[in-house]
C-alpha cells in the first residue's frame, strides 16, 4: 500500500496481483486477453483485478474506467507487468532459478488467502465449481503467476547488485551532495492516524473531516491511547495494525507538504497535518538534524544505489526496446525513458513506495514481495516497440510494379552451330497484389496474385538457307502464397524479408518466324509451379503508419517446360528447312523461362491500423 505522503509514483504495482488476489479475487473463467508481452499475457479480468486491488488497498473505491485516476493506475499496472515479464525472461536466459520450496510456500500462502474469503470449505469449492475450475486448476494458475514473479524478483536483485561501475562512491561525491542537500537526510520518527479526503470532495466534506480530526487530536493531547485510536479510526490499514507506528524516515522521503508539517512539530508533540490525500493526526517521537558525519554513510549508500539504478535502467530499456508488447490488440510503441532533470535528487527521487528506498530506509508496504519489483523499471510510460509493426489480426494490402530479367536458354538452344544470332536484351514488366494477415507484429502471411510480361525479343539469324527474323513474346500470371518477416530499423522504416510461391499459367506466349517468303506462327501454352524470395526496405509515408512505400530486390524461379504449341506455317516461296521453335537442337521440347532477378516498388496499406 502506498502512503501518499511518500514521494514517488503510484503503488508497488509490479506484483499487485498477489495483493489483489488476497483482497478481492474470486476464481474466474478464462477471459479475453488484454495485454501480451512476448510469450506471456494478462487477461482483461486480471487487469481489472490489479487496478481494483490498488484502490481497495488504500481504502478507496475504484473510479470509473476511463477516468484520469483509473487510466493512470492502469498504465502503471501495464508497465509493471511488462517489467515483470522481461525480468523473468532474463532470469531464464541467465539460469536464475527459484527454489521449489520457496515457490510452493508462495502458492500455499496465496491459496490459503483465497480460501479465507469464504465462510467454509464447501463455499470455496462451490465458488470454484461455479467458475468451472478445480483446486488443482487454481493452484496451477498461481504456480505460473508466482513463478514468473519470483523469478523477476530474483533477477531484479541480481542485476541491481551486479550493475557495472555502480559500487564506488568517493568522499568528494558525498561532500558535494551534502552541500547541495543539507536537510535531505534530516530524520523523523512518528505515528499517524489517517482520515482520507477523496479527490474532488466538496469543501463541506473536507471541513467536516478536519473537525472530527481536531476532536480526536484534543483527546490525544489529553492522554488518550494513540495506538488504540489508530487501530480504531485510521484509514491506512497497514500502519493501523501497528498502532500507527512508523519506522524512521528521511525528510526527502516525504512530499514537501508532509515534510513541512511534520518537521514544524517538536519532538514529543501531537499535531494535525493536511496532505494530498487527507488529514493526518501525528505524534512526533523524535527528530534528528543531519550532519555530514552522521549521514555520510546514508548519502554514500544513496549515491551508490543511484548509480546502480542508472545502469539497471539502461539494461531494462534495452530489454524493453526489443520486446513485443500488445495492449488490447494494438502494438505499444517504443518510447525511450525520459531523462532525469535533477542529477542530485534526494533519496526518494525515482523510488516507488513499498520498495526499499534509495536511502536504505524501508517504508510501509502491504506486500513484501511486491516491494522489490516495484522499484525495478524506468519511469515514464515505457511503451517500447516500433509503431511500424502491425498488431496481430491486421490486414495489409500490397500493390506493386516490377521489372525483371530472364534467361536466354529458351532461345539459345533453338539455333544450330554456325548460325549468326543477334537477339535483344531479355527484360520484362510485371504487377503483383497481396493481401497479408499479421500473425504477430513481425510475421505476415498472405494470398498473392502476380502477372508478368516479357518484352518481345527479336532474333535475327542467318542459316545457310537464308535470313530469318523471329519475334518471341510471353506472359504469365497466377495465384500464390507468401510469408513476410518484418524487421524494424527505426521509428519509420522496416526491412522486410519475403518468400513465396504459386502456380502460374503461360498466357499469350508465342513466336513468329518470317523470312524467305515464309511465315510461321507458334502459340505456346503451359503451367507450372514457381517461387521467389526478396528483401525490401519499407518507408512509411504518414505519421499514423498507415501506408508505406516498399523498394524491393529479389529473385524468381519460374520455367515452363515442356510447352504445347499450335503451329501454323505459310510457305510463300520454296520450302526452306530451319530449326523449329518447338524443338531444341538436341530434340528436347522448348522452354519458356521467367527465372531471373527482379526489382520493384509497391505501396502497402495497413488497413484499420489505428482503429
Amino acid at each position: 500500500m502506498r502512503n501518499p505522503w511518500f514521494k514517488s509514483g503510484l503503488a508497488a504495482l509490479g506484483l499487485w496481483g498477489c495483493v489483489a488476489t488476497a483482497l478481492a479475487v474470486t476464481p474466474r473463467k478464462i477471459d479475453q486477453i488484454y495485454l501480451v508481452v512476448d510469450q506471456d499475457a494478462m487477461t482483461k479480468g486480471e487487469m481489472d483485478e490489479e487496478i481494483a486491488g490498488f484502490f481497495m488497498a488504500q481504502g478507496m473505491k475504484p473510479p470509473s474506467p476511463g477516468s484520469a485516476d483509473y487510466e493512470k493506475v492502469k498504465e502503471q499496472v501495464r508497465d509493471a507487468f511488462v517489467r515483470e515479464v522481461l525480468l523473468a525472461e532474463a532470469a531464464d536466459r541467465e539460469n536464475v532459478e527459484v527454489p521449489d520450496s520457496e515457490l510452493q510456500q508462495a502458492i500455499d500462502s496465496q491459496f490459503d488467502a483465497m480460501k479465507k474469503r469464504y465462510p467454509s470449505q464447501d463455499d470455496f469449492e462451490a465458488a470454484l465449481k461455479q467458475e468451472g475450475i478445480t483446486s488443482d486448476d487454481l493452484k496451477q494458475m498461481l504456480h505460473d503467476q508466482l513463478q514468473r514473479r519470483l523469478k523477476a524478483n530474483r533477477m531484479l536483485q541480481f542485476k541491481q547488485h551486479q550493475a557495472p561501475g555502480a559500487s564506488f562512491v568517493s568522499d568528494e561525491e558525498v561532500q558535494a551532495y551534502y552541500r547541495k542537500h543539507p536537510h535531505d537526510f534530516d530524520q523523523i520518527r512518528f505515528s499517524l492516524i489517517l482520515f482520507r479526503i477523496p479527490p474532488k470532495s466538496k469543501p463541506a466534506y473536507a471541513k467536516e473531516v478536519e473537525r472530527q480530526g481536531r476532536d480526536l487530536l484534543d483527546q490525544l493531547r489529553k492522554g488518550a491511547d494513540f495506538a488504540a485510536f489508530a487501530k480504531k479510526y485510521s484509514e491506512d490499514p497497514v500502519t493501523a495494525e501497528k498502532g500507527g507506528r512508523m519506522e524512521p524516515v528521511y525528510r526527502a522521503d516525504l512530499t514537501p507538504k508532509m515534510a513541512d508539517g511534520l518537521f514544524a512539530l517538536s519532538a514529543g508533540s501531537y499535531g494535525m497535518v493536511r496532505s494530498e490525500d487527507g488529514v493526518y493526526l501525528v505524534h512526533v517521537e523524535s527528530k534528528k538534524i543531519a550532519t555530514l558525519d552522521s549521514v555520510s554513510a546514508a548519502i554514500k549508500d544513496h549515491l551508490r544505489r543511484k548509480k546502480q539504478a542508472g545502469a539497471f535502467d539502461e539494461w531494462m530499456a534495452q530489454l524493453r526496446k526489443n520486446a513485443t508488447v500488445l495492449e488490447d490488440g494494438k502494438v505499444v510503441a517504443y518510447q525511450p525513458p525520459p531523462e532525469k532533470k535533477d542529477e542530485d535528487s534526494g533519496p526518494a527521487g525515482g523510488r516507488t513506495a513499498g520498495s526499499k528506498d534509495n536511502s536504505g530506509n524501508a517504508p510501509v508496504t502491504s506486500d513484501g514481495a511486491a516491494a522489490s519489483l516495484a522499484s525495478s523499471g524506468t519511469t515514464g510510460t515505457g511503451n517500447e516497440i516500433y509503431p511500424t509493426l502491425p498488431p496481430p489480426g491486421l490486414l495489409v494490402l500490397d500493390l506493386g510494379l516490377e521489372g525483371f530479367t530472364f534467361g536466354n536458354k529458351d532461345l539459345s538452344d533453338f539455333y544450330g552451330p554456325g548460325t549468326d544470332v543477334t537477339q535483344g536484351f531479355p527484360f520484362g514488366f510485371g504487377f503483383d497484389g497481396a493481401l497479408d494477415l499479421a500473425v504477430d507484429p513481425t510475421l505476415e502471411v498472405g494470398l498473392t496474385l502476380k502477372g508478368m510480361n516479357r518484352i518481345a525479343q527479336t532474333v535475327n539469324f542467318s542459316p545457310v538457307s537464308g535470313s530469318y527474323t523471329e519475334s518471341w513474346s510471353a506472359a504469365a500470371a497466377g495465384p500464390g502464397l507468401e510469408g513476410k518477416i518484418l524487421i524494424p530499423l527505426d521509428e519509420s522504416t522496416n526491412f522486410n524479408l519475403t518468400a513465396g510461391g504459386g502456380y502460374y499459367f503461360l498466357l499469350g506466349g508465342g513466336v513468329t518466324v518470317t523470312g524467305s517468303g515464309i511465315t510461321e506462327n507458334a502459340n505456346f501454352t503451359g503451367s507450372n509451379f514457381g517461387g521467389e524470395a526478396a528483401g525490401s526496405v519499407e518507408f512509411f509515408l504518414d505519421g499514423n503508419m498507415d501506408s508505406a512505400l516498399d523498394l524491393t530486390v529479389g529473385y524468381r524461379l519460374l520455367q515452363f517446360n515442356p510447352v504445347t504449341t499450335n503451329l501454323t506455317v505459310n510457305n510463300g516461296g520454296p520450302y526452306v528447312t530451319f530449326p523449329s521453335p518447338l524443338t531444341n537442337q538436341d530434340g528436347s521440347k522448348g522452354m519458356i523461362d521467367f527465372s531471373g532477378a527482379r526489382v520493384g516498388f509497391s505501396l502497402r496499406f495497413y488497413l484499420d491500423k489505428n482503429n
